[in-house]
């Protein structure tokens, strides 16, 4: 005691209070941050991410000057190299495919030019997204031959890759130009936004142990990979948590039992809330839904190049797939109640699947691979379940077989495919980033893990076009019903009392149901002013519904 009274009677410097002590530690580490090159540039990037998603008007205009002043570049380029032969980075293309490529992108870049700046004094993004499809088509059919005519000086498969995926861009550019617009600029702010706050981490983190890097003057592909071997969780535990994820010995015909009795379960949950349109219980079929295990299973075998735990991921999938299918077809067909599949919701909200579901699966497919490798977290894998469904479409499938509605099943198939290829690369993805992905194989077995990833890419390009397709059909008749919508309104006038209950456009008719006392306007004066919001002719399907007030005064 008298030794703790001296210590504290010599003691001069007071305890520093918690909230002094937070804001020193802020001010440390926000000098230590700005201090860094790197984490300086990582702030950058994560802050046009930032922006990027939060002005989305602001960014759509930058597009299109970026856009236009990119293809003159790589024209001029291409037109420099056909003259001189000097490259300073890209394929060694022929130079007699050059000079074509080169004059079309200088051609389209000037065309996009005159017909926005000069003629409409405003940039169009989607005459942008427009010409830019076209120029993706020359570059593609180009790059296809280009891979023809070399076929003998070097391998043709990359080239004709990156001539079927450009081909593949201008078709969704020249079809489905909003949805592209969307998905690429969505998609580019989240790289921007997740490499920043890698850079940030990295900085915090400091180089790993042997490097030697430079923040100075590391680059960010030098960043990101010092980054990816500093996070490596090692073998031990990178075996502890594969075991959580592969029907592997000991007992591993226990485990894939368990695994098929608690589908089977799931498939009926589904099956019987479909059929009875209740929310609650698919979502509890979600909650016991073993699927996601064998698909985060499959990312984890394509990152670490584990040829037979992908093989039997993968199979594990496909016969769960199969069997679940099968199983709501005999479901539906014992079914004591009539289906309606027009009006029962947990069917028509998954026939129809477009970009928005593949977004959801991306973000599910992710925070089911981070609760993996992070036991910390690992709680929220119910949550997971829930946010991307992958049982429910498939009983969908098969309810639907058995009525014969073929066109519902294959949305619902289209469905489970997105949230199966989203959450498949979402967790691949994840698991490189978080260490559960061997640096060894990743630096020594390129070629091998490409190999495996690719088919699951080709399949995300080949989903993509009927996902696009959907998202912008829905765009399309949502404008306009809104377009209708404001006509309607002009129509009744600002004085009137009629309620708008609801405004339809389906196929040429514009559906429009009122509620209200009295009488209408002339239905013909509306049928007239919708013809200007649409290009071609349409017809007018107005439903009334009369009101009938009574007003009684007060007795005396």
């Amino acid at each position: 005691m008298e030794r703790d009274d001296l210590q504290e009677q010599g003691s001069t410097s007071p305890t520093p209070a918690p909230s002094e002590g937070w804001m020193r530690a802020f001010r440390s580490d926000a000098r230590a941050l700005l201090g860094d090159p790197v984490a300086v540039r990582g702030l950058v990037s994560a802050a046009i991410g930032t922006v990027i998603l939060l002005l989305p008007a602001a960014t759509t205009t930058l597009v299109s000057f970026v856009v236009i002043g990119l293809m003159f570049l790589a024209g001029g380029m291409d037109v420099f190299y056909a003259l001189t032969g000097r490259r300073w980075f890209g394929g060694r293309t022929p130079r007699l495919l050059a000079a074509p490529r080169g004059l079309a992108a200088i051609a389209f870049a000037a065309a996009m030019v005159f017909l926005t700046v000069l003629g409409a004094g405003v940039v169009t993004l989607s005459l942008t997204v427009g010409v830019l499809g076209l120029y993706l088509a020359v570059r593609g059919v180009i790059s296809v031959v280009a891979a023809v005519m070399n076929r003998r000086r070097r391998d043709p498969v990359p080239g004709l890759a990156r001539g079927g995926v450009a081909i593949l861009l201008a078709v969704l550019a020249l079809t489905v130009p909003s949805s592209v617009v969307t998905a690429s600029i969505v998609t580019v702010a989240t790289a921007a936004l997740l490499l920043g706050l890698v850079m940030i981490a990295w900085a915090f983190r400091g180089p790993s142990a042997g490097s030697g890097l430079d923040p100075a003057t590391a680059t960010v592909p030098e960043v990101v990979w010092d980054w990816i071997v500093g996070a490596d969780i090692g073998r031990k535990e990178r075996s502890a948590q594969a075991a959580t994820l592969y029907f592997e010995r000991p007992g591993r015909r226990n485990k894939l039992g368990t695994w098929w009795v608690m589908l089977i379960l799931s498939v009926a949950i589904a099956s019987f809330a479909v059929i009875a349109d209740s929310t609650a219980v698919v979502i509890g079929a979600m909650l016991v839904a073993p699927l996601m295990t064998p698909i985060l299973g499959l990312a984890g075998a394509m990152v670490n190049g584990w040829a037979r735990r992908a093989l039997h991921s993968a199979v594990l999938v496909a016969a769960g797939t199969i069997a679940s299918i099968v199983l709501a077809y005999g479901i539906a067909g014992w079914s004591p109640v009539a289906i309606s599949f027009a009006t029962n919701s947990q069917i028509t909200s998954r026939v129809s699947p477009n970009t928005v579901d593949l977004l959801i699966a991306i973000a599910a497919g992710a925070a089911g691979a981070f609760a993996t490798v992070n036991s910390r977290v690992a709680s929220g894998i119910a949550g997971v379940a829930i946010a991307v469904a992958l049982v429910p479409p498939l009983a969908v499938v098969g309810i639907s077989l058995n009525g014969g509605r073929f066109d519902d099943a294959s949305g619902a198939a289209l469905l489970f495919l997105t949230n199966f290829v989203a959450i498949v690369l979402a967790a691949a993805l994840v698991f490189v980033l978080t260490g559960f992905a061997r640096p060894f194989a990743l630096r020594h077995r390129p070629r091998q893990l490409l190999s495996t990833v690719a088919p699951v890419l080709a399949g995300a390009a080949i989903i993509l076009v009927p996902l696009m397709t959907n998202a912008e059909s829905l765009l399309h008749s949502e404008t306009r019903a809104r377009e209708a919508t404001a006509t309607v309104t002009d129509w009744l006038g600002s004085d009137t009392e009629f309620v708008i209950t609801d405004v339809r456009v389906e196929d040429d008719t514009v559906a429009v149901d009122l509620t209200g006392p009295g009488s209408t306007p002339a239905p013909s004066d509306l049928l007239d002013a919708l013809q200007d919001d649409f290009l071609e002719p349409v017809g007018l399907d107005l439903h009334v519904t009369p009101v009938d007030v009574t007003q009684l005064d007060p007795p005396s």
